[in-house]
């Protein structure tokens, strides 16, 4: 049986493997805030456990199969929340697929932007003719809830862009942009990736943080919500 995946989702999957993951959450405290952090969030995740097998076929664009007697489309639609971003369609039982690029009742996550690609993505999804939309985290939703990501998106690029052009820090901005709503959605403080990651965008330089810095302003980010 193929495993098929987009040409970029295999190589970020070649270079963070499992036994990588289980290294850092068995470090944990060890590698302060941050790895108590990572240790905590991924606590139910046994990636030790994990017989890794990468994909045997990779594509880009669109690849268009037949399982069975059902006819599936798969859309390359990253980079947005990873660069190999990808999601499934399948007409026949006007259903789609989304991966990662919705987060229902949670916080979307944008390791790799740029967020236009990641709101396109919505948008797509939006104009099918689905009834069932099945995110990469959370329940069975509809096109409500995909609006209603896009307009997280939305409202954290204009937060941070007014940021960004006022000399804020990415920390800054993080603990100055107020969530609303939004607050009540699991793991909020992901907002620090975010704006970490829109920053980069405006920055237009490329330059990217270092994930152990990340893991530790979002834990420092979760913390100040607590209070």
């Amino acid at each position: 049986m193929a495993i098929i995946a987009s040409e970029t989702s295999y190589r970020e999957m070649a270079e963070v493997p499992p036994a990588m993951l289980a290294q850092f959450k068995q470090a944990g405290a060890q590698l302060g805030p941050a790895g108590a952090y990572f240790a905590d969030i991924f606590a139910p995740f046994d990636f030790a456990a994990v017989d890794e097998r990468l994909p045997t076929r990779t594509f880009s664009g669109q690849l268009d199969l037949k399982v069975g007697d059902k006819a599936v489309e798969l859309l390359e639609v990253g980079p947005a929340h990873t660069g190999g971003d990808v999601i499934v369609h399948v007409p026949g039982d006007r259903a789609v697929f989304t991966g990662d690029i919705l987060f229902i009742d949670g916080t979307p996550l944008m390791w790799a932007g740029p967020v236009a690609n990641w709101i396109r993505a919505c948008d797509l999804i939006c104009e099918m003719d689905v009834d069932v939309i099945v995110p990469g985290h959370g329940p069975i939703t509809d096109k409500a809830g995909v609006q209603r990501v896009a307009d997280y998106l939305r409202y954290i690029h204009i937060e941070a862009c007014k940021r960004f052009d006022a000399g804020l820090s990415v920390r800054d901005a993080v603990h100055d942009i107020a969530l609303g709503d939004y607050a009540a959605w699991g793991d909020a403080e992901r907002i620090a990736v975010n704006v970490d990651s829109l920053y980069r965008e405006y920055r237009g330089d490329g330059t990217v943080t270092p994930v152990l810095d990340l893991f530790a302003l979002m834990a420092e980010t979760r913390d100040a919500m607590r209070r």
